[in-house]
């Protein structure tokens, strides 16, 4: 039987968080959200999260997504984790977002779109306008309803009708915002001019994919953990 104390393959609560970090990169963008600064040493994953007072088994369902495609956390496993926890994460990485990560595919995408023909950067500033749009209005439906939504079901109030959840519309909202993000870095791809410094234009491609899978890990963490979690407390509200 799977317990929630397992991590992915190789990883483990004792594990030196240097070596998890070095074998699975993508955790890296996991803790600023978590508030576990780099420079940790020695110490192991149960250490730090001890230390910073985070939940061992949030960091192992996070762990879990980024680490791998095929995970889906059980009923029990949901269970062990407190939904405060998941949404403490989901609110950090909102504000990570925002930000750090948004600001600085803004900041480096002037600097590229600088000396470009306007005819090209204005539609690539079109479409990242419209991506970052597609990615607030995500955030304010999460923490204007979804998140409320929960904290009622957990406090056994009953939902109010405007802060009803919509799975449909959760997922179309994901999938707005990958959808922009693709024609983004299809733009990119495309049509910027020979004349732009081939570093800068690779490194701009870095920065979108980077953003793009780790923005696909949150989608994941949402459809995976989030929802399963809605589904599995209104079921109970419900017997």
């Amino acid at each position: 039987m799977k317990n929630l104390s397992d991590f992915p393959p190789k990883l483990s609560p004792k594990m030196k968080m240097a070596d998890a970090i070095n074998q699975y990169h993508s955790l890296l963008t996991v803790l600023p959200r978590l508030n576990i600064p780099l420079g940790f040493g020695e110490k192991s994953i149960e250490q730090l999260c001890s230390e910073h007072h985070v939940s061992l088994p949030l960091f192992t369902l996070i762990s879990r997504v980024y680490c791998q495609e095929d995970y889906y956390p059980t009923a029990n496993e949901l269970q062990q984790c407190p939904m405060a926890d998941i949404l403490q994460y989901l609110v950090s990485s909102h504000k990570d977002y925002l930000e750090n990560k948004l600001p600085h595919i803004e900041h480096h995408l002037n600097i590229l779109l600088e000396p470009m023909d306007r005819k090209y950067s204005t539609l690539i500033t079109n479409f990242y306008a419209e991506f970052r749009k597609e990615m607030e209005k995500h955030f304010r439906y999460e923490e204007e309803v979804i998140f409320p939504y929960l904290r009622q079901i957990l406090s056994e109030q009953e939902a109010t009708e405007s802060a009803t959840y919509q799975k449909n519309t959760f997922h179309q909202q994901h999938d707005d915002i990958e959808d922009t993000l693709n024609d983004l870095s299809n733009l990119l791809l495309k049509y910027i001019p020979a004349e732009i410094s081939p570093v800068e234009r690779v490194d701009m491609l870095l920065d979108v994919y980077a953003l793009s899978n780790d923005i696909a890990r949150h989608a994941m963490m949402e459809n995976r953990i989030l929802v399963p979690y809605i589904q599995l407390l209104e079921s109970k509200r419900h017997d």
